[in-house]
């Protein structure tokens, strides 16, 4: 953990007070409890956001990545809160792999609100399908969560032909599959859970900032993702390709994260929120800067 950052450094700002355990108890809006835990700074007084973390499939908020991430967060000056999605970790459900867990992410925004701080929310992997599906579907638009870092995101639910990519499908679309998910991995996926919208057609409803990192070596999911991603985008839209970065938030790719939730903030807080007609084709916009390569 970063030397600036522990996992509970005295009360946030806002309503939102210290856990002495270090764990967050969260209720989802159809009725499940999350656990979560959160990562202050070293002043949380003087944090400039909050940032939510959406962990991808088969992980947790005590992933070896995740928290990494959120040292990392922290580190930077940022409240933060990790949570165990449905059906992993601590938490109770079962996983839909992405397309209910926009409940979870509703749920978790909530409370990073507390904290009195601009909210930006970070989705990897399945993280990004819930994080989308909860901005594209929100009515009305609400101000509470200011923009969203996409890291792995996939544009359409298509991946690979690789071993990466069949083993995931084997995981969740079969039964030996789920099984030996629940019993390897410590996750609980829905036996009928349904592919959603994709996220190149939801990216289209979003008005908020969002960056799009995605790794040049991901053996999941190609960058050809986060171009299409990036070009269906209707507000202010960052795309990142990082040359040594694969799949998640890993060491190559952990620096881009962090530099993505500070350009998400002052894109937020340069840009005037207009009304916008979701639908409007008109009123999308292309991506503010590209860079390539970490």
């Amino acid at each position: 953990m970063s030397s600036s950052a522990v996992d509970v450094a005295g009360a946030a700002p806002g309503s939102e007070r210290r856990d002495e355990h270090a764990r967050v108890e969260l209720l989802t809006s159809d009725g499940l409890c999350l656990w979560g835990q959160w990562w202050w700074p070293r002043h949380p007084e003087d944090a400039p956001g909050t940032v939510v973390v959406a962990h991808g499939f088969s992980a947790s908020r005590e992933d070896g990545a995740v928290r990494s991430l959120a040292s990392a967060l922290a580190g930077a000056g940022y409240n933060v809160l990790t949570y165990d999605a449905r059906g992993h970790g601590e938490s109770e459900g079962w996983s839909a792999v992405g397309t209910e867990e926009h409940h979870d992410v509703a749920s978790a925004v909530e409370r990073a609100a507390r904290t009195g701080r601009p909210v930006v929310i970070i989705g990897v992997s399945m993280g990004a399908v819930a994080v989308v599906n909860h901005l594209a579907g929100r009515r009305p638009l609400s101000t509470i969560v200011v923009g969203a870092v996409l890291v792995s995101a996939p544009a359409r639910w298509r991946m690979r032909l690789s071993a990466v990519g069949m083993l995931t499908a084997a995981l969740t679309r079969t039964r030996p599959g789920r099984w030996l998910a629940g019993r390897r991995l410590r996750v609980r996926v829905a036996r009928h859970w349904r592919v959603g919208e994709p996220l190149e057609d939801a990216i289209g409803r979003i008005d908020v900032p969002v960056a799009i990192v995605h790794g040049m070596r991901d053996r999941l999911l190609a960058s050809a993702h986060g171009r299409k991603l990036h070009g269906s985008a209707l507000g202010p839209c960052r795309l990142d390709l990082v040359a040594r970065m694969g799949h998640g938030v890993d060491d190559a790719g952990r620096g881009a994260v962090v530099n993505a939730v500070s350009w998400v903030l002052e894109a937020a807080a340069a840009v005037p929120r207009p009304v916008l007609v979701p639908d409007d084709p008109t009123q999308r916009q292309g991506a503010s800067a590209v860079s390539f390569g970490w």
